[in-house]
């Protein structure tokens, strides 16, 4: 591969992994099933044969993992173009529809066998690169220490779902999100509360929230403001990245 065709797929590549969204018109040379499931039904369960990847078209889904005494342990949640489930031979939690949901699924067979095509290859690296992507999103998240600081990063990453407009849609419970910071109902409740009176954000009904500050939200969560756009056009790359690209065009 000569230097200029190395550049060119390391740019793909990029645009995979930070702008999933772009990715869901991408869907031609794979074949898929459309299902549709109701707010709180199972999708799969934990320790089933993973046979299936999953691709949400509309909803929102929560994967999560139940301890021995009872207790649920939130793993993450999916929206529109978000890809879930991309396990190895079983499934490591369940997945459940938040609200009424449809999805698309995708045979493992079908994009991993040797004999795969291109095209289908090609979509089927995106879509484990959109599953890369979820994750990276709320490893961002757990990486903060206090309630206040995950809370903050949480709604920047639903502001990054909703394409960066300030009015974003909660459809989870409160509940949901405790479990999923590692917090209690009430502490998520006190710390909205507290981000409403820092003139951070306003509440617009149980479901919606106003973002009325991003900057101070940001700092907050210790992240600059550029650093979840799905816009990365114009982001610089780190100086040492061009060794990356001369081992690229050198292999």
């Amino acid at each position: 591969m000569g230097r200029a065709e190395g550049l060119e797929e390391t740019a793909r590549m990029q645009s995979l992994l930070t702008a999933p969204a772009k990715m869901q018109d991408v869907h031609s040379h794979l074949r898929s099933t459309t299902l549709r499931f109701r707010a709180g039904q199972l999708i799969f369960d934990e320790g089933q044969k993973a046979s299936r990847w999953y691709e949400v078209v509309q909803g929102t889904v929560r994967t999560c993992r139940f301890h021995m005494d009872g207790h649920r342990h939130l793993t993450g949640f999916f929206f529109s173009s978000d890809v879930f489930g991309a396990d190895s031979d079983t499934y490591g939690t369940a997945a459940e529809a938040v609200t009424d949901v449809v999805v698309r699924c995708y045979r493992v067979g079908d994009i991993t066998q040797d004999s795969t095509p291109k095209p289908q290859l090609d979509e089927a690296v995106s879509i484990l690169f959109r599953a890369m992507s979820a994750a990276q999103r709320y490893l961002f998240i757990m990486g903060h220490r206090t309630a206040t600081e995950r809370l903050a990063a949480f709604l920047l990453c639903l502001k990054q779902q909703a394409d960066g407009k300030p009015h974003i849609t909660i459809p989870m419970s409160r509940c949901d999100i405790a479990d999923f910071l590692g917090l209690t109902v009430h502490t998520v409740s006190r710390t909205f509360s507290d981000l409403v009176r820092r003139g951070l954000i306003k509440i617009d009904g149980r479901h919606s929230v106003v973002i009325a500050d991003n900057a101070g939200l940001c700092s907050l969560a210790g992240e600059y403001q550029d650093s979840l756009t799905n816009d990365s056009s114009d982001r610089r790359i780190h100086p040492a990245a061009g060794l990356c690209l001369s081992e690229l065009s050198a292999a």
